[in-house]
């Protein structure tokens, strides 16, 4: 019985059918129940950066004060401000303009320091300097041995039992900061030997 049916299989002509890869990628997609995530294109993405920089979410104006506002255009009084100026070296107002004026400079200023002091610093490690404070940067500038070497050879050791360190009379200093060409007391009005003079005031010393 299993031979005939076996022999009646292999009777009807068959034929082989290729589907193509975007039919099987489909066909695997229907199975595993996922829908494919279409890509992102580079005009799409470039539009939605122009669209999201087209609309800002926060300004810095936010930190001073409107400038239609009275509130704080009084600040502190007159003579408070006279004694501000005279401490920071600064001429005072010549009228009540720019007295007016350098009052709203302070309310804004001092708004401004305000609305900084309210942000939240919990946890965060204070600057110490405004330079790259990465561990690289620090592993950068860290002196070792190997950079002082240079100088240790610029040194020579003198004495038995007392001995002492001082650098070597043969060996010009440079300094790279300072151009070659640079004579300072080439500038001045008057000099006596490797010095300049400066004449006295004979006004007193207040």
């Amino acid at each position: 019985m299993r031979s005939k049916l076996a022999q009646t299989l292999s009777s009807i002509p068959t034929r082989s059918i290729r589907l193509p890869q975007s039919t099987l990628r489909c066909s695997s997609t229907k199975v595993t129940g996922q829908k494919p995530t279409p890509k992102p294109q580079q005009g799409d993405a470039d539009l939605n950066i122009k669209e999201f920089l087209s609309q800002p979410t926060w300004s810095v104006q936010s930190l001073v004060p409107p400038a239609n506002d009275s509130a704080n255009e009084r600040p502190v009084s007159a003579e408070k401000l006279r004694h501000l100026l005279r401490l920071s070296a600064l001429p005072e107002p010549k009228d009540e303009k720019e007295e007016a004026r350098l009052m709203q400079d302070l309310a804004s200023q001092l708004h401004f320091v305000k609305e900084i002091q309210k942000v939240d610093t919990k946890g965060v490690e204070p600057l110490r300097a405004i330079r790259d404070e990465t561990l690289q940067a620090e592993q950068e500038a860290e002196l070792t041995v190997e950079k002082l070497q240079e100088a240790f050879d610029n040194e020579e050791v003198l004495g038995k039992y007392h001995k002492r360190i001082r650098r070597r009379k043969d060996i010009p200093v440079v300094d790279e900061d300072t151009p070659p060409d640079w004579k300072p007391l080439d500038h001045a009005k008057r000099r006596q030997g490797d010095f300049f003079v400066v004449s006295r005031s004979k006004e007193p010393t207040p």
